[in-house]
C-alpha cells in the first residue's frame, strides 16, 4: 500500500476507507466488526465514546455517527483496517512533508499550509476541505522528540478528520436494535 496516496484519497474525500466524518456506527460493524477497543472521552459522561479500530482512533457521538478521527503517526508502523472484517494493513512510518505534498499534487486535492512560529514554531498543519463542513488536517513536526535533530524533510505526527455541521444529536432511531453501548 502506497500509504501517502491513501492519505491524497483522505484528504479528497476525508474518507479512510469506510471511515469518514459522519458516517454511522452501524455502517462500520457491518463491515469491520465491533471495534477492538472503547473508552469514554469524559470519564463521568456516557458520550462521546473513543472507539478503535487499529490504529484509528474515532470519536463517536451519541446518535452513532463519526465526529473525529485521528491517526496517530508518530508511531513506527499503522495497523489500518482494511477492506473487511479482521483484516489489516501494517504501513510502515514515516510519511514525510514532500512525500504527502507530491501525492496530493497529483491527485489534484489543493490545501492551504499553516506555520504556526509564535506557539509552535516546529509544527506545520496542512488543511483540506473534502465538502463545505468538514476538514482534514495533517500535522508535521520538526522532531517527534526533544533530542532529535530537526528533520530536513518533516515527518507526519497526526492525520485527523472532523467536522462542524453537527451539533446536537437526534434522538436514537428505536427501530435499530441496541448496539450495547447506551443511550
Amino acid at each position: 500500500m502506497d500509504f501517502a496516496a491513501e492519505l491524497a484519497r483522505f484528504a479528497a474525500t476525508g474518507r479512510l476507507g469506510v471511515f469518514g466524518y459522519g458516517v454511522h456506527l452501524y455502517d462500520v460493524v457491518a463491515v469491520h466488526g465491533e471495534p477492538q477497543a472503547q473508552q469514554r472521552v469524559s470519564p463521568g459522561r456516557r458520550w462521546p465514546h473513543w472507539l478503535h479500530y487499529g490504529s484509528l482512533q474515532i470519536v463517536w457521538c451519541r446518535c452513532r455517527r463519526l465526529s473525529a478521527m485521528h491517526v496517530p503517526a508518530w508511531h513506527g508502523e499503522l495497523e489500518i483496517p482494511g477492506p473487511a472484517a479482521g483484516g489489516s494493513t501494517l504501513v510502515p512510518m514515516p510519511v514525510t512533508e514532500s512525500r504527502l505534498t507530491a501525492a496530493l499534487t497529483a491527485a489534484g486535492v489543493s490545501w492551504r499550509t499553516e506555520d504556526r512560529p509564535q506557539d509552535r514554531p516546529e509544527q506545520r498543519i496542512l488543511t483540506t476541505r473534502p465538502t463545505p463542513y468538514s476538514a482534514v488536517t495533517f500535522t508535521f513536526v520538526a522532531r517527534h522528540r526533544p533530542d532529535d535533530a530537526p528533520a530536513d524533510d518533516w515527518p507526519l505526527y497526526q492525520a485527523s478528520t472532523s467536522g462542524r455541521d453537527h451539533e446536537v444529536c437526534p434522538e436514537p432511531d428505536r427501530a435499530v436494535p441496541d448496539d450495547g453501548y447506551g443511550v
